[in-house]
């Protein structure tokens, strides 16, 4: 069974977009990353493969981006205790009218009052200016300002170019959250820029990695926080 909280003084988080499984031994990476992880946040996750059971004894949340009669792909939180509640967005690219999902999930921390909210983002990619990517995150971190509790806000935010990218900082700066840093930075890089963040507020970071693997087009987040 799942626990009822999470422990603040260790909460151990990976971020991966998976690729919708479409690469080989994305399986056993996915087991051997998330072995350990109190909280699994995983991009283009697909339905039909069971993702959600990868993690024993957990819960999970998801939110469907692309859906059709074969797959339904979104953003998947997996988590090693209860589920408060949660909340799907979805916002459609305007070129290619694909829908990108997000997803905030709220938890209990134990021998505290306050709660653990959680956003699992996969951000609008094509566009030809910032104006859908800008409201699409804007309505998420919304709704993450209104909470008095931690913070995480990660996922894969498709910040190839600067214009991006500063719209992403503006909105983690509004919110007072803190960039996750790596020493050995594998994660995915478009054109230069980093596509794949973690930010964090009222914990601290006490380790993490980018591990490179052939499993995905990108390389998983694994990180250890604590308040």
């Amino acid at each position: 069974m799942p626990h009822e909280a999470l422990n603040p003084d260790r909460i151990h988080v990976l971020s991966w977009n998976i690729a919708k499984g479409r690469h080989r031994d994305w399986q056993s990476d996915l087991q051997h990353l998330a072995r350990d992880a109190d909280l699994a946040l995983i991009q283009e996750a697909t339905l039909e493969h069971a993702m959600h059971q990868v993690i024993p004894d957990s819960c999970w949340a998801f939110a469907p981006g692309f859906t059709s009669p074969q797959h339904t792909t979104g953003v998947l939180t997996i988590a090693r205790a209860h589920t408060l509640q949660h909340s799907a967005h979805r916002h459609w690219e305007p070129l290619t009218r694909l829908p990108k999902a997000a997803l905030v999930t709220e938890y209990r921390l134990q021998r505290r009052a306050d709660t653990l909210l959680v956003a699992n983002v996969h951000a609008i990619n094509f566009t030809a200016g910032t104006g859908y990517f800008r409201r699409q995150l804007t309505a998420v971190t919304d709704q993450l300002a209104a909470h008095r509790g931690p913070l995480i806000l990660c996922g894969d935010f498709n910040t190839w170019r600067p214009k991006r990218l500063t719209i992403l900082h503006e909105l983690i700066y509004q919110l007072d959250l803190q960039s996750i840093d790596f020493a050995h930075d594998h994660r995915r890089h478009a054109f230069g820029f980093a596509l794949d963040h973690m930010f964090v507020r009222g914990l601290h970071h006490k380790g993490g990695t980018v591990r490179k693997v052939y499993s995905s087009d990108h390389n998983p987040l694994s990180v250890i926080l604590g308040v």
